[in-house]
């Protein structure tokens, strides 16, 4: 069961972006671009208006300031405005902008009239808000009449897309007694992310773009009908200065009452009366008392086991008057929504941003439009045709996204395309033998026939070895000893030795890293708060000219971790939880300190050998014997790095049977190495790694929700990347479950075949 996501009442998708629509041929216009930054500060101004004197709509800028204005044939000597609330309204010749050999840079100054001495008069805030409200069949266009608009739905579960669409399309919408709405779908484009969704419909219905004008929606939300009057209490604040007039700010909080209000401020012209601008959002007082959706709605949700919670949302609405007429112009904003399904295994957190703008307004054209023509309002938008090539709006005015629409949609593609071969595979599977041996192979033969899986797999069940076996293609030559980097599946040992450290009483995990390098620049930080990637230190690769660096040459731990790992923090420690290798680097210079030893004599000495994992080392091999496989990268070799620079948080080399060894002494079972009551501390929970729906202990993830069978079996795992060699390793105690899967031909859809294979033993 599916549920589109609707705008406004339930408060998913109140948020917008200017986009201006022309019908003219793309050969006849020109495009001016530009980027738009405080005169003083130099700073960039997000969101400006920017649009034609004649027409008196146009587009806005971006998050980075930049706009992309189609100007067409007959405009060419016309003018641009560009209005911010708080600055002037600076106008611009468009001929003396064109033609265009790089971006304008535009310097808008601050507004300097003095507020403090217009008179506020003896008026309260609830007179001018009744006032504005009494005034809106004057300020506003009351006929039938065309406009049409843009908008765009960006959803993202913490740094991953989820879903993106965009609509171009038509209204006709009448104010006469018996109201007329219609919504006429001109061109769209969808994609979403299938598995991570978790089969939630997200988009828009006509509906929820019609409640977006809020001026005429009065009766419909609990903030200017009599309900919401009642509810909040207003305050006139000041003066603000919009478009070069003068409007009342009132400011509006939600009372001490149990029930879900808003909390924000509105701009209220002083001559007119029209409501100008809204910006407000669900006050923290109420927002625990919020619901989505209406009864029927929440009692199916209740009945299918779908709960759905707003963690946060923010609305900004504007008004635009065209002639002597105020109509909507654009809104923007950003909801969080978390949900949760303790029946289909999932919970999460989903960032919705929704951009909406009207692009052109008709006043003479009343004609409604052919019924064949019409979306039905409680329609998904995103359900119709969809297209999204390169081209899509070349011919249109657009706000440049902040992301290339088209790049990520082929990442959704891809992890679309994943998802179905696992559908796939897992149809096929009910064909195939009971026994588990020939199914799993057949699993990843599967794969590997379709060129995303080489390598090595070793798969372990109620303590057997149940596969072991290599996968090549045309490029690998894999056999059972060859050997493999495992990328961040090194985390997992560097955790170990600080985990034996602490058990010698040689180290706390609540010591500071101070304490060990009393030079470092953020010594205030915990060993747990590294453990557990919760100390605010910025990965350092991710950082380009690091990695320029550290790719041509070989550093030591101590310069690694002054020159690279000792960035600002990005968060006040233990507030957060961000993946960052430098986290594990610190601990690997730690390491070295404590024992006076090299990092990777001491893995040797504490863990290897005692483990007798014999083909296994750190950073390059030290003996002619060494059987490292070579990896491949987009079908070619992949590039040279000095693999010491990612010690601690990877740089390890090992095989399948030797990362047996490694499981079976995570599970107690070696008496040469630690108990298993020392070694569970490692998988205690210590954060939530949102990304995967996880949590994260000390270099173990912890499974929440990814993995079905994680229901009823505790789920250890850890992925690793380096390059070309790719890791999975997962470990179920419960049932003596592992497996071991190494690639060297780059990603492949290592949670899928996990997934699928835990499946097998359900």
């Amino acid at each position: 069961m599916s549920f589109s996501l609707k705008l406004f009442r339930s408060l998913f998708f109140l948020l917008s972006l200017f986009f201006l629509l022309n019908s003219f041929s793309f050969a006849q216009n020109s495009i001016l671009e530009g980027v738009l930054k405080d005169k003083e500060t130099k700073a960039i101004l997000p969101f400006c208006n920017v649009y034609l004197k004649t027409t008196q709509l146009g587009t806005v800028s971006n998050s980075e300031g930049e706009f992309r204005l189609l100007i067409p044939k007959k405009q060419k000597n016309d003018t641009i405005f560009i209005s911010y609330i708080g600055y002037k309204t600076k106008k611009i010749d468009i001929s003396s902008l064109l033609p265009q050999k790089k971006k304008a840079v535009i310097f808008l100054e601050t507004d300097q009239t003095n507020l403090s001495e217009i008179v506020v008069q003896d008026y309260t805030a609830d007179f001018i808000i009744q006032k504005a409200i009494e005034n809106i069949p004057k300020n506003y266009y009351n006929e039938s009449h065309k406009t049409k608009g843009f908008y765009r739905i960006v959803s993202k579960k913490e740094k991953e897309y989820v879903h993106l669409s965009e609509a171009v399309f038509d209204l006709h919408l009448s104010k006469t007694e018996n109201p007329n709405q219609q919504f006429k779908l001109e061109k769209m484009r969808a994609i979403k992310d299938e598995k991570a969704s978790k089969g939630i419909d997200l988009g828009l219905k006509p509906q929820a773009i019609f409640e977006m004008d809020i001026v005429n929606c009065v009766k419909g939300i609990d903030l200017l009908n009599k309900k919401g009057l009642k509810l909040h209490d207003f305050e006139i604040e000041e003066c603000n200065m919009v478009d070069g007039d003068v409007a009342f700010k009132i400011t509006f909080e939600q009372k001490d009452k149990k029930q879900s209000g808003y909390k924000g401020y509105i701009l209220i012209d002083k001559e007119t009366y029209a409501f100008l601008y809204f910006d407000f959002g669900l006050s923290p007082k109420g927002i625990k008392y919020h619901k989505y959706g209406d009864v029927a709605t929440r009692a199916l949700m209740n009945l299918l086991d779908i709960h759905i919670e707003l963690v946060e949302d923010k609305y900004q609405i504007q008004y635009k008057k065209i002639g002597n007429k105020y109509y909507l112009n654009n809104a923007s904003g950003n909801a969080i929504m978390n949900f949760r399904s303790a029946r289909q295994n999932f919970n999460f957190d989903l960032d919705t941003r929704v951009d909406y703008l009207t692009t052109q307004v008709d006043t003479d054209d009343k004609t409604p439009f052919e019924s064949d023509e019409v979306l039905g309002k409680g329609k998904l938008i995103e359900h119709q045709n969809s297209i999204y090539d390169k081209d899509f709006w070349k011919d249109y005015t657009i706000v440049l996204p902040s992301n290339d629409f088209v790049e990520i949609a082929k990442i959704l593609e891809a992890n679309n395309k994943a998802n179905d071969l696992k559908i796939q595979i897992e149809e096929k599977l009910y064909k195939f033998s009971k026994d588990k041996t020939v199914r799993i192979d057949s699993l990843l033969t599967f794969y590997n026939n379709q060129g995303l899986f080489n390598g090595n797999a070793l798969i372990v069940y109620d303590g057997k070895i149940i596969l072991q076996k290599s996968y090549n293609n045309e490029l690998t030559k894999n056999t059972q000893s060859s050997q493999f980097r495992i990328g961040s599946l090194s985390k997992t040992f560097t955790a170990m030795l600080i985990l034996q450290l602490e058990n010698e009483g040689k180290i706390s995990f609540e010591d500071s890293v101070g304490k060990f390098l009393p030079n470092y620049a953020n010594r205030q930080i915990k060993i747990s708060e590294l453990l557990s990637h919760q100390s605010g230190i910025p990965d350092y690769l991710k950082k380009n000219e690091y990695v320029t660096q550290i790719m041509t040459k070989a550093f030591s731990p101590e310069e690694l971790v002054n020159r690279f790992c000792s960035d600002s923090l990005e968060f006040e420690p233990s507030k957060k939880f961000t993946y960052s290798n430098s986290n594990y680097v610190i601990l690997a210079r730690i390491i070295e300190k404590i024992t006076n030893q090299d990092f990777g004599i001491v893995l040797k000495e504490r863990i290897f050998d005692p483990l007798e994992m014999k083909n296994t080392f750190f950073g390059e091999s030290k003996t002619e014997n060494s059987n490292l496989t070579k990896a491949f990268l987009y079908g070619k070799s992949e590039p040279f790095y000095f693999v010491q620079n990612s010690i601690g948080a990877g740089g390890i080399t090992s095989t399948t049977e030797d990362l047996l060894k490694w499981s079976r002494a995570l599970d107690g079972k070696n008496e040469n190495f630690m108990s298993l009551s020392e070694i569970e501390k490692l998988f205690v929970p210590q954060a939530e790694y949102i990304d995967w729906e996880a949590y994260y202990g000390y270099g173990f993830m912890i499974d929440k929700y990814y993995f079905l069978t994680s229901k009823d079996r505790k789920t250890i795992y850890h992925p690793g990347t380096d390059f070309g060699f790719y890791t999975m390793f997962l470990k179920q105690p419960k049932s003596d479950i592992t497996i071991i899967l190494l690639n060297n031909t780059g990603d492949f859809p290592c949670f899928d075949i996990s997934e699928v294979i835990l499946n097998e033993f359900d």
